[in-house]
């Protein structure tokens, strides 16, 4: 009994090691299938998030560095040359050939103001005059203090005449003639004093008659009769402004490409926009001859008759012809590049592009005068790129070719 319950055991154990054997292999396949699904997983993230763009940007940098190394097509035209002989307008001023302000030189009240606003006046004619109370009363004390000395010294200097001869008799002592000679020259010294004060005073009085200092005109009137004046210009105000107006001169500030054009001599016409027929004809009178450094320009003076088409203080347009010495050259105003560097122009060279500065001249419009840079028949590109830079191959297209 006892071995056949031992049979039935292990009949009964034998079944359940081959259900054991039997779910084993199974356990593994399915571990083995999650970890190649787990490397499968990983190698496609590292393709899409690492090799995919960079495959992609040196896909990228590849076509952008064949296309830049593709020569570009451009529209090219052909610098030409303008004329040496123009005629140039520019804006100007008109001023008085004189003008001056006039202080008083005494201080007192204004008794005549004998000339209003737009008074004609010849040189030396009397404006105003003023009075001077404190003035009058010193000269008067320094012609009395005057005549004092005059009769001062002809004392001492007949005493002193005397004491010589009695000294030369023995009847004084020479010290005493010597003394009375002393007293003779300083009474002279004091005579000379008294008549300087005289003059300066009547100086002074002179100047209470305001008189014009040329021919001209009164263009401000500063003072009533009866005010109270002072001397000099210190906190002062003038009695009067004068200008001469029988020549004007006309103020022109010249660019600095035309300077060494503009001659003195040179004919020139002028005009005020309201009024472009009257034209007023003149010549230029005088340059300063170097150019102000913060406009770059040169200072011209025209010089007209003041015949009454212009007026001083009028804005007003100055044409003049001039002979160049040396005719520009001309480009498309549509060839100007414009960058940090400066003004340039993209020339095409051997098939690529080089950018050279230039100076320019004039705008004509369409066109620009150009005075450095280039010369007569260099290749320059229309309508550059903002990307154009030295050394880009580019294929060159006449300007007036069709597309």
């Amino acid at each position: 009994m006892k071995g056949t319950t031992q049979t039935h055991d292990e009949n009964e154990q034998a079944p359940q090691g081959r259900s054991d054997l039997a779910h084993a292999p199974r356990g593994g396949a399915g571990r083995f299938f999650f970890l190649v699904l787990l490397a499968a997983a990983a190698c496609f993230a590292v393709y899409h998030f690492s090799i995919a763009p960079r495959l992609a940007l040196r896909e990228s940098v590849a076509r952008a560095q064949a296309e830049k190394a593709a020569p570009r097509t451009v529209r090219v035209a052909v610098v030409g040359r303008g004329q040496a002989k123009s005629t140039i307008q520019l804006p100007a001023t008109v001023a008085p050939k004189e003008t001056t302000q006039l202080y008083a030189r005494a201080a007192g009240y204004l008794r005549r103001n004998l000339v209003d606003v737009g008074d004609a006046v010849k040189a030396g004619q009397l404006l105003a005059e003023i009075d001077a109370p404190e003035t009058a009363e010193d000269r008067r004390l320094a012609a009395a203090q005057l005549e004092e000395a005059r009769e001062n010294l002809t004392i001492v200097q007949g005493t002193a005449s005397r004491n010589e001869k009695l000294a030369g008799a023995g009847v004084v002592a020479q010290q005493a003639a010597d003394d009375a000679r002393a007293k003779a020259n300083s009474a002279q010294a004091a005579l000379k004093t008294k008549q300087a004060e005289v003059q300066r005073l009547g100086a002074l009085f002179a100047y209470q008659r305001v008189t014009a200092p040329f021919d001209g005109i009164i263009t401000r009137r500063g003072a009533d009769r009866g005010a109270l004046v002072s001397a000099g210009s210190a906190g002062g105000v003038p009695l009067f402004e004068i200008s001469q107006v029988q020549v004007l001169r006309v103020l022109v500030d010249v660019p600095q490409w035309l300077a060494r054009d503009v001659k003195t001599g040179l004919s020139a016409e002028v005009f005020a926009p309201s009024a472009p027929n009257q034209l007023a004809v003149g010549k230029i009178a005088r340059t300063s001859g170097v150019l102000d450094m913060a406009t770059r320009t040169l200072r011209a003076e025209v010089e007209v008759q003041g015949d009454g088409k212009l007026l001083p203080g009028a804005f007003v347009y100055t044409r003049f012809t001039v002979e160049r010495s040396e005719a520009p050259m001309l480009i498309p105003a549509s060839a100007l590049v414009v960058r940090k560097e400066g003004t340039l122009v993209a020339k095409v060279v051997g098939g690529k592009v080089q950018l050279a500065p230039i100076e320019l001249g004039r705008d004509l419009g369409k066109e620009l005068e150009v005075l450095r840079g280039v010369t007569l028949g260099d290749k320059v590109v229309m309508n550059p790129m903002d990307d154009l830079a030295d050394g880009m191959p580019v294929t060159e297209v006449a300007a007036d070719a069709g597309p």
